[in-house]
């Protein structure tokens, strides 16, 4: 997907799959009752395990996205961890549809690999309801047939956090799905905003109670900014890679808005620096991803007053960075072509006064 950074998936998470897994065995899942909402348990594993575990999700999360990184490094110490282990989870996914090894594979491995992680994660958050009540071990059970530390880091997040639900997971397991085609493309922006809820957007519901709401708010009152928010950075990543994605075969960017200004796939497929900086009907479309990403961010934002008080900052400043990317695809004329928009640390630092004044005064 468009959200793929070229980072290799680390040794330890590569070949994750137990075998193929059919639709026949997620189906005959939901017939035994597995039960999608997970209430924390009290049964905790070997801690050096899981000090390892989280350990990994953070370097993985470091390693694979500077940005993301950053603002989550302002979060208090247990819900920036648990988030780590969330974001490596997804990214372990987007590798195995989108990373160099996955590619060289076939989609018909990625395919297997998806049923088994979509198999596995059904069996955490069925046993996560079995141990409740009789403290079972848990997080042993629901890592039995892996030593992932991904694996293990999400198993321990879903044990210790109240209301956590598969829906969202599952929900970007079908969207990597998509990814899975060989002809990616998106008629209009009804349905790239469907691909972006379930790549991006899935991950404001994934960590929503893991960074918890403000009093006189529920985590439902919250959850449409949370999309929000994470359509707004796929959105920046589809912008900012058009290139990357171009010489991958892909084009994210709808057929609609191309059409209205006059442009085709091929325009897209075939452009270089020359063309993005001079053609305004590219310039044009890029424009109008860009509005649409804002709208999002402006959304995202005035949904950050429902969040727990200490989570308002990283979540203004994660939205705060990655829209700088915006700017500057602006500022390089458009040309995201021939080369990927990127923030300096010193540029993500200078966001941090303003949006923490809006954190802590809402202006």
């Amino acid at each position: 997907s468009a959200a793929a950074t070229a980072v290799a998936p680390p040794s330890s998470i590569r070949g994750r799959s137990r075998g193929h897994v059919s639709e026949p065995r997620v189906a005959s899942c939901a017939r035994r009752g597995v039960r999608t909402r997970a209430t924390a348990s009290t049964s905790a594993p070997d801690a050096d395990v899981l000090d390892r575990a989280f350990a990994f999700a953070e370097t993985y999360t470091k390693e694979s996205s500077a940005t993301f990184y950053f603002a989550t490094r302002l979060m208090p110490p247990e819900q920036r961890r648990k988030v780590w282990a969330i974001y490596a989870w997804c990214r372990a996914l987007d590798e195995t549809v989108d990373g160099v090894e996955a590619r060289d594979a076939g989609s018909a491995r990625a395919a297997t690999e998806l049923d088994a992680i979509e198999a596995r994660l059904l069996d955490v958050f069925q046993i996560q309801q079995e141990c409740i009540g009789e403290r079972g071990d848990f997080t042993s059970r629901a890592t039995a047939s892996t030593s992932d530390p991904v694996a293990v880091a999400l198993a321990e997040t879903v044990r210790t956090t109240e209301g956590m639900s598969a829906t969202p997971f599952l929900d970007m397991i079908a969207g990597m799905r998509d990814d899975l085609r060989d002809d990616v493309s998106f008629a209009d922006w009804p349905s790239l905003r469907e691909y972006c809820y379930r790549v991006a957007g899935t991950v404001g519901l994934m960590t929503l109670p893991v960074l918890g709401v403000a009093d006189g708010y529920s985590v439902k009152d919250a959850t449409d900014a949370g999309v929000d928010l994470g359509i707004a950075l796929q959105l920046c990543n589809i912008v900012r890679d058009v290139g990357e994605d171009a010489r991958r075969g892909r084009v994210y960017l709808p057929l609609a808005i191309l059409k209205k200004h006059n442009l085709s796939v091929d325009d897209v497929l075939n452009a270089d620096a020359n063309f993005a900086v001079n053609n305004s009907n590219y310039a044009a479309a890029t424009e109008e991803m860009i509005l649409i990403a804002e709208t999002h961010f402006e959304s995202a934002k005035c949904g950050t007053k429902m969040l727990a008080p200490a989570q308002r900052l990283p979540v203004l400043a994660a939205a705060e960075m990655y829209g700088a990317l915006l700017t500057k695809v602006r500022e390089a004329r458009y040309d995201n072509v021939s080369k990927r928009a990127y923030t300096t640390t010193i540029e993500k630092l200078l966001v941090l006064p303003r949006v923490a004044k809006e954190a802590w005064f809402g202006s």
